[in-house]
């Protein structure tokens, strides 16, 4: 599965949390999302390219963190189907 980030969110630093939020017309402080440090890093990632696809967001957290591909790669599925849901990432 490939995923993109829609444009305009970004990740602002409030309190000590990463809090992921839509600027321009996506603007919604209701539906302000607090992410974990896996979370904001995958999400960073998004933002750098263009689109990314679960493998290689899965590879990039083994190059981090202490985890295996395989549990890697679900969390990735989980947080992509997550993040669709919200309407933060569209997924080919």
């Amino acid at each position: 599965m490939k995923a993109t980030i829609k444009p305009d969110f970004i990740i602002n630093n409030i309190a000590g949390e990463q809090i992921l939020i839509g600027g321009g017309e996506q603007i919604n402080f209701s539906k302000m999302l607090i992410l974990n440090e896996t979370s904001a890093h995958l999400i960073a990632l998004l933002q750098k390219q263009t689109a990314a696809t679960d493998e290689e967001l899965a590879r990039c957290l083994t190059e981090v963190y202490d985890v295996t591909n395989e549990k890697a790669l679900a969390d990735v599925k989980e947080l992509l189907r997550q993040l669709e849901s919200l309407g933060v990432v569209t997924l080919e």
